[in-house]
């Protein structure tokens, strides 16, 4: 005869379900460990901001120079406001502003996608290579034109393409944008949760990094303003090159979180570091 208490000890406990909280700040100090340890994405992430960077100083300056192109030399505002006031350089100008747009974005997209291709092998335990980065960006070329002439008249629409859509392409080469969209929004709706307690976690993270990030230059500043000048200007280049690696870190930590929670509502399990190395689909 079985006692009342066998019955009871063979009943397993219930597990309690993991918390969002719980599950977000573990996929949060994965994305700090991957941002940490691998110098190809710091390196990938870097390559990616500065020609970034320099394309939105070429496009900001081609608005200086095309008065110039054009014979009429601007060099104060009101000259400025004058020229483009006038009518036929403003549809000019709108159809070079737009095409200039079309190509940032479109650079911008391939290099998000060269590197979140990359974070998402690492996430599979797979070791990032810098050149496979480029080589699957380019075999998405066409589904990034698509995508890039779909969103180039709303600016705003690069935060959706970094979050949601971009990882998405890393297995998908559908060229039809709303698709890419539709899955996008599909995908997200199963971790809505899990976004946007992320969010809310990537900026406490980024706002305590540019603390450290303005309070070193201050100090630096201090330093160096009592220092000779070619050791003020040394000073001054540690702390511009200690700036632009927290801003690159920065950037591929948030990265690094976005692309993990694409793979856990991809795949329906939360990915490990210390997982099985998985193919890419």
């Amino acid at each position: 005869m079985i006692s009342s208490d066998t019955l009871i000890a063979d009943v397993p406990a219930p597990v309690k379900p993991e918390s969002t909280v719980s599950s977000v700040s573990r996929m949060l100090k994965n994305a700090l460990m991957i941002s940490v340890r691998d110098s190809v994405l710091l390196n990938l992430a870097s390559v990616n901001l500065l020609l970034q960077v320099f394309y939105i100083g070429l496009f900001l300056g081609s608005f200086f120079l095309y008065p110039a192109l054009m014979g009429q030399p601007c060099r104060t505002h009101e000259e400025f406001n004058a020229f483009y006031n006038q009518q036929e350089h403003k549809v000019i100008l709108l159809a070079v502003a737009l095409t200039i747009q079309f190509f940032g974005t479109f650079i911008s997209n391939f290099l998000l996608l060269t590197l979140d291709s990359e974070i998402i092998r690492v996430w599979n335990g797979q070791k990032a290579e810098f050149k496979r980065g480029w080589r699957t960006a380019a075999s998405h070329f066409w589904s990034l034109v698509t995508w890039s002439l779909l969103i180039t008249p709303v600016n705003i629409m690069w935060v959706v393409s970094m979050c949601i859509v971009i990882p998405v392409l890393t297995r998908d080469k559908t060229v039809n944008p709303f698709k890419m969209l539709w899955r996008s929004v599909l995908l997200l709706l199963k971790i809505w949760k899990e976004f946007l307690l992320g969010i809310v976690g990537m900026l406490v993270i980024v706002y305590w990094v540019f603390c450290l990030v303005f309070g070193s230059n201050a100090i630096f500043r201090a330093i160096s303003s009592q220092c000779p000048p070619l050791i003020a200007w040394i000073l001054l280049s540690v702390c511009i090159i200690f700036s632009l690696l927290a801003l690159c870190f920065c950037y591929l930590f948030c990265n690094c979180y976005l692309c993990g929670q694409y793979i856990k509502a991809s795949e329906g399990v939360e990915p490990s570091l210390e997982a099985d190395p998985a193919e890419l689909a």
